[in-house]
This record gives structure tokens, C-alpha cells and sequence, in this order.
């Protein structure tokens, strides 16, 4: 195994976080975790090693401030953090949605992000090459129809990690995210108890999903995980790696990390004409655009 790391996870107490706890505590490294449901975090961390746990919500800056004062009684730095702490939000659509449900969403799953980075940053030591990990997906890519909070949630999470990436470099802090895809946690239950009307084309997915239609087992993002912890990743920054579709388990992965950090790949990033070359409106677009750019000169 590699050299222990001190892994700070938020959302501890089920899904993915409860996952990414315990394998990473059965990888030797030490665990200090949070969530808001202390029962729940008792139960996710019972007989792990090297894991300690704090009841925590991340939507309260007094809280994360009590937390991370908790973290800094049990350790001097912190190598990897890894904010899971998320809620899907109100379903349904815009104009009848919960507008305190929607915001509390935001404040969960996006600016509670923010909270915890903000006050880990200090504990994280450059000479140790920390990384920063955070967890995105479903809305970042595609519109949610009727699940709009999280859906802008995860957006806005991967503009946070390219942002931060950036701007933490100077400290020698790695910032990247982890789209694991569609996993069997508690989202399914959520969604199939509002029914089609409420949960609209994600109900739908989700369906079939369960019907087999796609693979929905958490083993290759926990794999994915481990691997942007790990010394292999350590130069890559401000990406998004999906655990289902990008080939991050292969050698010339790594080979081109070098090359992928000077691109726009696994990156947001506003498709233009230039993108779609060979396509006859794109043709006729690329034209236009051509000309727009000289009148601009």
C-alpha cells in the first residue's frame, strides 16, 4: 500500500460517502468523517479501522468551523478531502417546487461544498501534494427536468473544482472530480417514490436502470476513487473523469496526463462551430462566424 493519507469525507453515513469511507479505511489510510445522521455514522463506520466520525452540517459555516476544530484536535494536516454531503432536492417542476426545499439543496450540496474546502485548505500541507475530490454528475451534463436544484448543484460543483484548481495550485493542492454515473443509492428510492408525473425522464432511466438497462454497481467509481488519490494521479488537476465512460483504468491514460492537463478534455467548456467540422450546417455556421470575426478585427 502507499503511504497513509488523512481522508477527510463529508456525507459519511450512506451512499457513496459511506462507500468511499470504508474502502479507504480498509486501504490503510485514517478516516475523519462527518454527516448530519450521527445514528447513520455510526452504523457506516462500525468496525472500521483507523475511522473516527463527528456529526456535522455542512450548510452551517459554525459547524464545519466545529468540525474541522474536531479534525485539527486528531491530526496536523489533512492529505485528501472529499466532500460527499449532497441531497437530491425538491422533484417536480419549476412551478411548484418548494422554493426553501430548493435552496436548502444549494446549500447542501453546493455551497456546503465551498464551507468544507474553505476551511480544510489551511490544514492541507503543499509538501504532501493534497488533493481535493469532489463528486459530480447526472445534471452537469445533461438538463434534470423537475430535479433543477441538483442538477444546477452538480454544474455549479464542477466550475467550483476547475475554479478552485486554479486558484489552490499556488498551494500545491490537486482539485478534481469524480463522476461515478448512476449508482444504486438512496436517489433511486427518492425518485421512484415521486412516480413518473413528478419525476419526469429521470424516473424513467432510473427504471430501467433497475431492469438491468445499465450497470449501476459502485465498484468501478470506488476504483476510480482510489486512483485519483493515488501517485499515478497526482499532476492531474480541474478535471472531471467519468468512472463508466473515460479510460482512466489504462496505461496511456497516465501517459497522457501531461497532454490532458494542457487540453480542454474532461473540462466545461462551450461547444462552438469549430467543434463540429464536417457537419453541413456547421460548414455554413463556420462561415458566418468567419465573417463576424473579421468585422470584430
Amino acid at each position: 500500500m502507499s503511504e497513509q493519507k488523512t481522508i477527510v469525507i463529508t456525507g459519511a453515513s450512506s451512499g457513496i460517502g459511506a462507500a468511499l469511507t470504508k474502502l479507504f479505511a480498509n486501504d490503510g489510510h485514517r478516516l475523519l468523517v462527518c454527516a448530519r445522521n450521527s445514528d447513520g455514522l455510526a452504523k457506516a463506520t462500525h468496525g472500521l479501522p483507523s475511522t473516527s466520525y463527528f456529526e456535522c452540517d455542512v450548510s452551517s459555516e459554525a459547524n464545519v468551523v466545529n468540525f474541522f476544530d474536531w479534525v485539527k484536535e486528531r491530526t496536523s494536516s489533512v492529505d485528501v478531502l472529499v466532500p460527499c454531503a449532497a441531497v437530491m432536492g425538491p422533484i417536480g417542476s419549476i412551478l411548484d417546487v418548494d422554493a426553501d426545499k430548493w435552496l436548502e439543496a444549494l446549500k447542501i450540496d453546493l455551497f456546503g461544498t465551498m464551507l468544507t474546502i474553505k476551511h480544510a485548505v489551511p490544514l492541507m500541507k503543499a509538501e504532501r501534494r493534497p488533493r481535493i475530490l469532489m463528486l459530480s454528475g447526472g445534471g452537469a451534463f445533461d438538463p434534470m427536468p423537475n430535479l433543477s436544484a441538483y442538477g444546477i448543484s452538480k454544474a455549479g460543483t464542477i466550475r467550483l473544482a476547475e475554479t478552485l484548481a486554479i486558484e489552490l495550485a499556488p498551494r500545491n493542492i490537486a482539485v478534481n472530480v469524480f463522476a461515478p454515473g448512476f449508482v444504486a443509492t438512496g436517489i433511486f428510492d427518492t425518485m421512484l417514490a415521486a412516480g413518473p408525473e413528478r419525476g419526469g425522464h429521470l424516473y424513467k432511466v432510473i427504471v430501467d436502470l433497475l431492469d438491468g438497462w445499465r450497470d449501476t454497481d459502485i465498484q468501478r467509481p470506488l476504483e476510480l476513487a482510489r486512483f485519483l488519490i493515488s501517485d499515478r494521479a497526482a499532476p492531474l488537476t480541474g478535471k472531471t473523469i467519468s468512472a463508466r465512460y473515460d479510460p482512466w483504468e489504462e496505461p496511456e491514460f497516465v501517459e497522457s496526463m501531461n497532454d490532458i492537463l494542457e487540453s480542454r478534455l474532461y473540462a466545461t467548456q462551450r461547444i462552438n462551430v469549430e467543434h463540429l467540422k464536417g457537419q453541413a450546417f456547421a460548414d455554413r455556421l463556420a462561415r458566418a462566424q468567419a465573417r463576424k470575426s473579421s468585422r470584430n478585427k
